[in-house]
């Protein structure tokens, strides 16, 4: 698991992105991050520091898509990976590590649906806050295909993708047990679940 978590931190380094940035720019996205937790939607764009955003789009923080401003591990743009949370509606999930990190940013009990990126067989998972349920049925398939050009939702996040059981390998690198995913995906987000509850942890610049 811990090799699975710094090989995504090293091709997606969000965290460490983001602690370096003034405070303007952190705080504004904070904003865009706690709206889609309250709503399961993008805010206006225009209701938000344009400087700021345009920094976080820089950073690769935010991606202007085609529904919206996408915030990960919110997409704005509905694909293959929906979560319902709770009592909400069903939220686009930029890929399957993204997907497996929004109840716990939520605080609720969740449903997961996607189909294996392999077969195309239908599958849904429950999770909560607290981890997803335990299931040898699904695994997560890691083979991102990595480009400086484009957003890590228009690349890295197309090769993040559930598998069912069928078609994932006993053991192979570029797989994990869906436990592992669960894990890898709670501490890659752990930064945002602390931000939102408490703020950011470093000062950042002024």
């Amino acid at each position: 698991m811990a090799e699975a978590l710094g090989r995504l931190r090293g091709d997606f380094p969000l965290e460490q992105r983001l602690r370096g940035e003034p405070k303007t720019v952190r705080d504004t996205y904070l904003e865009v991050l706690e709206h889609w937790r309250r709503h399961g939607r993008p805010p206006e764009i225009h209701a938000l520091d344009g400087d700021a955003l345009e920094q976080l789009a820089a950073l690769d923080a935010v991606a202007y898509q085609s529904h919206g401003l996408g915030c990960y591990p919110y997409s704005a743009t509905p694909g293959g990976i929906t979560v319902t949370t709770g009592d909400g509606g069903p939220v686009a999930a930029m890929c399957a590590i993204d997907a497996l990190a929004i109840p716990m940013l939520s605080n609720a009990d969740s449903r997961i649906e996607a189909t294996c990126s392999h077969c195309g067989k239908p599958l849904a998972l429950e999770s909560s806050p607290g981890g997803v349920a335990n299931t040898d049925a699904i695994a997560v398939h890691y083979r991102p295909y990595r480009t400086s050009s484009l957003p890590c939702c228009s690349s890295l996040c197309d090769g993040i993708t559930f598998v069912c059981a069928g078609c994932a390998p006993v053991a192979h690198a570029d797989y994990l047990r869906l436990a592992e995913a669960d894990a890898v995906a709670r501490q890659f987000f752990a930064f945002q679940h602390a931000w939102l509850n408490v703020g950011p942890s470093a000062p950042g610049k002024p």
